[in-house]
């Protein structure tokens, strides 16, 4: 993993990405646009805004939490029960893969085999 401690300009990233594999390139451009796309967000909306913004792929869970003033737990639970699969981040630590497990197996959503 590669810590920029400077300032960077675009030719920076450029000279940067030279070194980068394929898979980091991808991340740079992933993150890359969910910069963009998140100064385009409100600074707050309602919890059908905010599953809509998720939904349109405009902001990660956690920030369509943060839009409308809940918890990341809270609007999993929603979607769970709008029957709308949630897409489990790869980032996501086991404490809270786990975590998160109990509580849909807790509220008869997910089924231990």
């Amino acid at each position: 993993m590669t810590t920029i401690t400077e300032t960077v300009t675009p030719q920076k990233v450029l000279e940067l990405s030279r070194s980068f594999t394929f898979s980091d390139k991808n991340w740079l451009i992933n993150q890359l646009k969910k910069l963009i796309e998140q100064e385009q967000l409100p600074n707050s909306a309602t919890l059908d805004e905010a599953i809509e913004l998720y939904l349109a792929d405009q902001c990660s869970l956690g920030r369509a939490a943060e839009l409308a003033g809940v918890t990341r737990w809270d609007i999993q639970d929603t979607l769970s029960q709008r029957g709308i699969p949630i897409e489990i981040d790869s980032c996501q630590s086991v404490e809270e893969m786990d975590a998160l497990t109990e509580r849909l197996e807790g509220k008869g959503l997910l089924c231990s085999l």
